[in-house]
């Protein structure tokens, strides 16, 4: 017998143009911008106002040597990285890092002086911003700290000790914050595009639920409303007094049907087994077929199986009605070796009920969760066969 099987859909639809936030968009922080152009002005400020005070006090090749290098970093920089969301985004430039870094060295060895080392400093900075790996952070610390060591060496023969620890420690601490600071932003962010898309999943699996629900409740309810209006029909003219009562017993179906469905779209209803045997023996008997339910009587069931037994019982009587063209049908439940198994059968020449069925689809993961399997297909005598078999002790 062919196992029933079943495709899921994307429940959730992926984010067109317009439709959600792109990569950069759900990495930048609110205000992230006005941070970034406060940060490009402050690295301006401090690496060309000694530039320029300098070009102003005493104009030679030199200074303005330095304070067209400054520039063209200060550019470099900002544009480069600073005002970038993610500068490593699309792989680290190698080229322009070490540009950055050559003309850093070249601004601090013509500077001449230990207030020039805050150049050296931002380009390490600028280097630790790409976060595709930490070799950049690594590179960039390692060439502004040795070529900054190198230069103060040719310099003066007798560097003083904490200029030479401040060349070590100040490229190499502001590579590896800049590093970690853009690498925590980058996980926020992650974080956060993570728990909006947490978010639309569940409130997609909701629809789902509550489609899957109202599709198994109303199918069988509407065909037993029908074939009670049917039936009220046919003897309204000749038995008034069965017609009446058809009337009435119709209006209980459709006073339980509103009920069912409220409850389904609070979330609260979970069928009864027993409930749906009895109903299953009542729709088979207005649909005018013979039926033979038989069930252990003993059965106790853990809360979880008796649902999706009960769901199981409802979509299979459900299709027996509609579909089957029968006029017998069968609901057996049997327990062996810890499982216990439902079957609906019929001995009808109806068109099969395939997998793209949404009853047998939703019914199909509801029996996955529970650890079981559903077979759906011709019966060996003929007619139809929907069985699921569930261990006993399985919980949702």
């Amino acid at each position: 017998m062919p196992a029933f099987t079943v495709r899921k859909r994307a429940t959730a639809p992926a984010a067109g143009p317009g439709q959600g936030p792109t990569a950069p968009e759900a990495w930048q922080l609110p205000g992230s911008l006005a941070r970034k152009v406060i940060l490009s002005a402050l690295i301006g400020y401090f690496l060309l106002a000694p530039a320029v005070t300098g070009l102003i006090q005493h104009v030679t090749p030199a200074t303005v040597f330095v304070t067209a290098g400054t520039v063209a970093f200060a550019g470099l920089v900002g544009w480069r990285v600073v005002l970038r969301d993610r500068p490593g985004l699309g792989g680290v430039p190698w080229a322009w890092l070490a540009v950055t870094v050559a003309l850093a060295v070249a601004v601090f060895a013509v500077g001449r002086g230990p207030g020039w080392l805050i150049i050296l400093t931002v380009a390490a900075a600028a280097c630790g911003r790409f976060t595709a790996s930490v070799r950049p952070a690594v590179l960039g610390a390692a060439s502004c700290s040795g070529a900054g060591l190198i230069v103060i060496g040719m310099q003066a023969r007798a560097a003083e000790a904490g200029t030479m620890a401040l060349v070590i420690l100040m490229p190499s601490m502001a590579a590896f914050l800049a590093y970690a600071s853009t690498k925590r932003n980058e996980t926020l962010a992650e974080l956060r595009q993570t728990r909006a898309e947490l978010a639309r999943v569940a409130v997609a699996g909701e629809r789902l639920r509550i489609a899957r629900d109202l599709h198994d409740l109303l199918g069988q309810s509407l065909s037993l409303i029908t074939l009670k209006a049917e039936l009220s029909r046919r003897m309204l003219d000749t038995d008034t007094t069965s017609a009446a009562r058809e009337m009435a017993e119709l209006e209980a179906v459709a006073r339980q049907s509103l009920s069912d469905v409220r409850e389904a779209v609070a979330g609260y209803r979970q069928p009864d087994l027993v409930a749906e045997l009895g109903a299953a023996r009542q729709l088979l008997a207005a649909a005018g077929l013979s039926c033979q339910i038989s069930t252990p009587a003993d059965l106790s069931l853990p809360a979880g199986v008796d649902t999706v037994l009960a769901w199981t019982v409802r979509e299979g009587v459900t299709n027996v009605v509609r579909h089957a063209r029968a006029t017998c049908a069968g609901v057996t439940v049997t327990t062996a070796d810890g499982r216990v198994t439902a079957a609906i059968t019929d001995n009808g020449t109806g068109p099969l009920v395939g997998p793209a069925g949404s009853g047998l689809a939703g019914l199909s993961e509801r029996v996955r969760q529970l650890g079981g399997n559903l077979m759906a297909g011709p019966a060996p005598a003929g007619g139809f066969r929907l069985q699921v078999t569930i261990p006993a002790g399985r919980q949702p």
